[in-house]
């Protein structure tokens, strides 16, 4: 059976003195950045300086109501916060500055918060896109928008943090938080980035094409360890310029997102040369289709989508799961009421995208001539 993150935290007994962080182990704080903390941890306030809880002392069996609620992985975070408790490589690590906002009226979702892996390093997390409506509604407007919200909150994160803790840092975080990561990386100011050691992006997308040639992105451009599951789409959106390798895992297209299904083998990631062929083929047909669009089309049809969809009941895709078959009819519903202009502008875009996906269809293979028997003619 292959491994995962939760058998590597339960297995790995060596501590960062041993065998240093790596990019397994930012795994591991990306997905335990998915836990809800703000009840014990209070956010980064100038001046005041936090003293840290360690990974075992959250153990709390009373904060559990509220330390997984909501989560499409409670069950497996959970699990991931009892090894992080009880291992010797993680027990220790210290946690403080959790900061949180949800807006929905801003269309934003953020948080982050600071781990002290010993006394002269410290992880910054950025947590990914939730299971709400208006995080994924962020994440599709970053193809039109730089920057979002949660990446003006990542840099003032950062900003913050750093002024209160000595040492290097390394910023990560898994799908948005990876994005996250980077833009606060490349924003932040030349002494502050000298501090910076490594960034982790886990399946996180890109940026707009300009993103690559500003002076801040060059200057950390090395330093960014991404790593995608073989069949990205995620980490694939947008432009990227970063370099990055490919990460077998157990599950199936969209799902691979996920990173429990990240397959670990002997401390380390199970590695492919390249992505797969149909994410390939996909990852291309996106790009090629995005490009076609300018910055106001592409926020008119984000726009149009996301206002058919939050027109019904739900507001986060835990409630979708546990109701769909309603949800969706309420969905068809909505499309049948949009007004003229709404529906041309879905109908333009999806047209569009669907000729871009018959263009880059593969071409299909010569037929092989039926051998002839003993060599005789027809």
């Amino acid at each position: 059976m292959a491994e995962t993150i939760l058998e590597y935290v339960q297995q790995e007994m060596r501590s960062f003195a041993e065998h240093p962080f790596h990019e397994v182990d930012s795994l591991v704080l990306s997905q335990f950045s998915y836990i809800h903390l703000g009840n014990l941890i209070a956010p980064p306030s100038a001046g005041v300086v936090r003293t840290p809880l360690t990974l075992q002392q959250l153990y709390r069996a009373e904060c559990f109501s509220y330390f997984f609620a909501n989560q499409p992985d409670a069950d497996r975070n959970r699990l991931l916060l009892e090894a992080c408790a009880a291992s010797p490589r993680f027990r220790d690590i210290g946690i403080a500055y959790y900061a949180e906002d949800f807006d929905a009226a801003a269309e934003k979702q953020f948080c982050a918060m600071t781990f002290f892996l010993n006394a002269d390093t410290a992880y910054l997390a950025f947590r990914g896109t939730d299971a709400t409506l208006v995080g994924w509604k962020e994440d599709f407007n970053m193809a039109f928008l730089t920057p979002v919200p949660s990446q003006e909150a990542a840099l003032v994160y950062t900003l913050s943090v750093a002024k209160l803790i000595r040492g290097q840092l390394i910023l990560g975080g898994h799908s948005k938080g990876g994005n996250l990561a980077v833009y606060a990386s490349m924003q932040s100011p030349k002494r502050l980035q000298s501090r910076i050691r490594e960034i982790y992006s886990h399946d996180g997308p890109g940026f707009r094409d300009n993103v690559f040639s500003s002076e801040g992105f060059l200057q950390i451009k090395d330093r960014i360890k991404k790593t995608l599951p073989q069949s990205s789409l995620v980490g694939m959106l947008l432009e990227h310029q970063e370099n990055f390798e490919v990460v077998e895992s157990s599950a199936v297209g969209i799902v691979q997102h996920n990173p429990y299904s990240w397959i670990v083998r002997d401390g380390a990631f199970v590695k492919r040369d390249t992505l797969t062929s149909g994410a390939d083929y996909l990852n291309r047909t996106l790009a090629d289709w995005l490009s076609l669009l300018s910055n106001e089309q592409r926020e008119q049809f984000v726009d149009a989508l996301y206002s058919v969809i939050s027109a019904s009941d739900f507001s986060s895709f835990m409630e979708l799961r546990e109701t769909w078959p309603n949800e969706l009819s309420s969905v068809m519903e909505n499309m049948k009421t949009m007004d003229d202009e709404t529906k041309r502008i879905m109908h333009e875009t999806l047209h569009s995208l669907m000729l871009m996906a018959i263009k880059n269809l593969p071409a299909p293979m010569p037929k092989r001539q039926a051998p002839r028997i003993f060599g005789k003619p027809d």
